[in-house]
């Protein structure tokens, strides 16, 4: 916690000073010793430390959530609205009523857009100072000016205003391994209609790109899936051994390394391998899967399964549509069934 401090400190001299790489660099250190620090979590309720017990871990996520709900409570009997919280953050909504969504564009008046900006970071800052005594501290982390969730746990997304200006996005799919680059674009492209209030046009976005996909109408380069792959060289049978993997010949990943691998390319362990899911053989229930290749020895990409992308997408994009009453059947469909609550 001291180490902590001491980056904390200098961040905060260093945007003082106006040293905006010091200010990056002290900021990732004093995440780093973050995720340190939340890693004696993990090791107190795990089954392998010298010093583990259940009641450690649990006790360590019972404090948090107690003190969690109890300054929930103090700040909604002071009139702020609490937006969404987790086992150890709470999002509240500023004063700053009629503030502007988003920063006006270069050259727009911004005396508005500062104002609230602003009076947030002072509100931010007073509760932190506030709610932060002996055993527990609050930090004031983040000012969003527009905010996203769909209700689950550890996923949102926001427009962040300091103390950088980025987009924040938590728990959704544009930061899993197994994506392709057509899903997260689109995702990302979605949460920014959303938090302008385009929620509208938004869906209407994704419906668009989810048609195209199954009309076959996109470059089969934006789908590709990159999964790192394990594998070790058998020096008396002279090849490759994947015997590492329980079910090898199920796994996309491992099939295309195979695949790699026949065509004499290049194959390291831990080396992260590119496919395509393509329509399985007759009679084969399991993907059809080739690896991509073009880009080493050329040639036509393979078709890719339209109905396996379409649902993927509609699944992983539907989550956050559903909100605006689109789920993935209607994403699928391209219309949604009306009731009487609509009119």
């Amino acid at each position: 916690m001291d180490s902590r401090d001491r980056h904390k400190a200098a961040l905060e001299k260093a945007n003082e000073e106006g040293d905006d790489a010091e200010a990056f660099l002290q900021d990732q250190l004093q995440y780093a010793v973050k995720i340190l620090m939340n890693s004696f979590y993990g090791v107190f309720a795990s089954n392998f430390y010298r010093f583990t017990h259940p009641s450690l871990g649990a006790s360590i996520t019972e404090w948090a959530r107690h003190n969690i709900k109890e300054i929930i409570s103090k700040v909604e009997e002071d009139g702020d609205d609490v937006v969404y919280s987790d086992t150890d953050s709470i999002f509240v909504i500023a004063p700053t009523e009629g503030a502007p969504m988003n920063k006006p564009p270069g050259g727009v008046e911004l005396g508005g857009w500062e104002k609230a900006r602003s009076s947030t970071l002072e509100f931010g800052q007073s509760l932190a100072e506030r709610f932060t005594r002996e055993g527990a501290e609050l930090e004031f982390e983040t000012a969003l000016s527009s905010f996203f969730s769909h209700g689950a746990k550890k996923r949102y997304v926001g427009r962040v205003v300091w103390p950088r200006e980025e987009m924040l996005i938590r728990g959704y799919e544009v930061r899993r391994t197994d994506s392709f680059q057509l899903l997260s674009d689109t995702m990302t492209q979605m949460f920014e209609m959303i938090l302008d209030g385009n929620e509208i046009g938004a869906v209407d976005m994704t419906k668009s790109v989810i048609d195209k996909v199954k009309a076959g109408e996109v470059e089969t380069s934006q789908l590709i899936i990159s999964r790192s792959c394990k594998g070790k060289w058998n020096s008396k049978k002279e090849e490759w051994d994947f015997s590492v993997y329980k079910n090898e010949d199920g796994l996309p990943y491992v099939r295309a390394a195979k695949q790699r691998i026949a065509e004499g390319l290049q194959f390291t362990p831990g080396m992260k391998v590119g496919y395509i899911v393509t329509e399985p053989d007759e009679n084969e229930k399991k993907l059809g899967v080739r690896a991509w290749l073009v880009d080493e020895i050329g040639g036509d990409p393979p078709e890719y399964d339209r109905e396996y992308y379409a649902k993927r997408l509609a699944k992983s994009l539907g989550r956050v549509t559903e909100a605006f009453g689109w789920d993935e059947k209607n994403l699928l469909k391209g219309n949604r069934q009306s009731n009487l609550f609509d009119f």
